[in-house]
């Protein structure tokens, strides 16, 4: 499993930053992003669905005094966000 901290990034460049860690995946792959800006929990989640990934929480992976959050993205399917 790919990982990729987006923790102090602000939009859009957590968007960017997992874009690019997603378009490297083969299909089948899953990337942990973990982050503390609510408004990128928000965007991923949704630009990332619409674009045929699989997103799943994952906070049980991340320390939950430290106020992130935690997403699992799996690709599994042909469509992948522009770059």
């Amino acid at each position: 499993m790919e990982r990729v901290d987006v923790t102090g990034e602000v939009c859009p460049r957590p968007a960017l930053i997992v874009r690019r860690e997603l378009s490297d995946l083969d299909d089948g792959e899953t990337l942990f992003v973990e982050g503390d800006y609510p408004p990128a929990e928000r965007n991923l989640r949704r630009s990332c669905t619409t674009h045929g990934f699989d997103v799943r929480d994952a906070d049980d992976l991340v320390d939950a005094e430290d106020d992130t959050f935690g997403l699992l993205i799996s690709t599994g399917s042909d469509e992948r966000p522009e770059d």
